[in-house]
Formats: structure tokens, sequence, C-alpha cells
């Protein structure tokens, strides 16, 4: 089976409870991030793991077409050793939007 076809079927909130994570990789420039789903979930709502990786900018090549997404279980022996982004605190911009009119 297509691994696409299996990230059809699994979704944000179900990769959070499962506790795995989402390992993100530019296959471009070959940086690779990795993503706790119950941080993401603060930032988008509940979608399913194939429409998520399109989302995702890849930030030193900025190309999104070369992304994958994984699902990677967290063992016991990786503990610690890997790194893994999280979400500290999510800004918001105000930005004035102009129209010109007559008096």
């Amino acid at each position: 089976m297509n691994y696409s076809k299996k990230l059809r079927g699994w979704s944000l909130r179900d990769a959070a409870d499962a506790g795995q994570l989402l390992e993100i990789t530019c296959q471009f420039c070959r940086r690779t991030y990795r993503f706790f789903p119950h941080d993401l979930l603060k930032l988008t709502t509940d979608v399913s793991l194939d429409r998520l990786a399109g989302r995702f900018h890849c930030e030193v090549c900025d190309k999104s077409d070369y992304i994958n997404l994984r699902v990677v279980q967290i063992w016991g022996s990786e503990n610690g050793k890997l790194s893994v982004r999280r979400l500290v605190r999510i800004n918001t911009v105000k930005k004035p939007i102009w129209e010109d009119g007559v008096l």
C-alpha cells in the first residue's frame, strides 16, 4: 500500500492521541524537522496528514514541492536523542489595509 494512502486515513488528532511525532523532510536541501502534533493543532484545524504536508515550506530553500511527511513512533531508546521543534508562542501581526475613497 502506498504511504500517502495510509496518511489519508490518519489525522493530526489521531497522531497526537497516539503519541507520535511528525517528521517533515525537504527532499531538495535534505533538512529534517520533527514536530509534536498537539503543537500543530494550535495552529491549524484537525486535517488528514496527507493534506498537511502541502502547508509546509522549507525554511532554508523556501520550496514546498519537495516536502515529505512521515509519522514517527517514539521509542524509549530515542528519548533525549531526537531534536524536536516545540511551539513557544504565537505572534499576531496587525497589518492595516487602506482603501482610497471619495470625500
